[in-house]
């Protein structure tokens, strides 16, 4: 009976003491599995944030690249209209150039079929084309003396030519052809080879062309030149 009764207090106890392993057993095994469950956890979060951070980077990176898109086309819309008006603008002045060089050969077969006598009737010519040319009336006194002196030059080579003419007939065409020079309204002394726009004069020397801002002829400012090659 006593024997009984121990083996039941073991029994007991053993039951006890598997039960409590059984239980701290368990506990461990919760924590273990919850520390790795909130390790898993913190790392989808972080993961998450960093992919949320990404995305932010890339709206506001897609934001800029579509503000320089627009940007972009904008600038490549006033090029365009820029490309536009300065080719119409060339045109505008090729075609005005043409019709200053037509003008130019037409007033040199003109002296080539007028000599002698025809020569002060192309000074006057000239003058005439000085007033035109400015678009403006030249009225009064002081401003025809203005225009006068400022073709004094060339009357002065125009009556030289006729004395050489009647004079000598022998040379009377090297003296042509040197009357027909068109000598720099400015200097004086090189022949002119620039033409200013818009007054279409024709006056000026390479040298005198670069730093005289006015045409000398008809006191016009200079908005642009160019150098013309004319064949003797």
């Amino acid at each position: 009976m006593q024997i009984q009764q121990q083996q039941l207090e073991v029994d007991r106890f053993i039951a006890q003491h598997t039960e409590k392993v059984r239980f701290e057993v368990e506990e461990r095994r919760k924590r273990y599995s919850r520390r790795i469950i909130a390790a898993v956890e913190e790392g989808i979060m972080n993961r998450l944030r960093s992919k949320e951070d990404e995305i932010e980077k890339i709206g506001k990176l897609n934001w800029a690249l579509e503000e320089r898109v627009r940007s972009l086309c904008l600038e490549n819309q006033i090029w365009r209209e820029l490309a536009q008006t300065n080719e119409a603008t060339a045109n505008a002045l090729r075609s005005n150039l043409e019709q200053v060089l037509a003008q130019i050969k037409d007033e040199q077969q003109h002296h080539h079929h007028h000599r002698g006598g025809g020569a002060l009737d192309s000074a006057a010519a000239l003058m005439d084309d000085a007033q035109s040319c400015c678009g403006s009336n030249y009225d009064g006194d002081a401003e025809e003396r203005r225009t006068i002196a400022g073709c004094g030059g060339e009357r002065k080579r125009v009556k030289d030519k006729c004395n050489d003419d009647c004079t000598t007939s022998s040379s009377s065409g090297n003296n042509s052809s040197k009357s027909r020079r068109r000598l720099c309204r400015h200097c004086g002394k090189e022949e002119s080879s620039v033409l200013l726009l818009p007054c279409r004069h024709l006056c000026l020397c390479t040298v005198c062309g670069s730093s005289v801002h006015t045409c000398p002829i008809c006191n016009t400012a200079k908005d642009a030149s160019v150098h013309v090659i004319i064949s003797s």
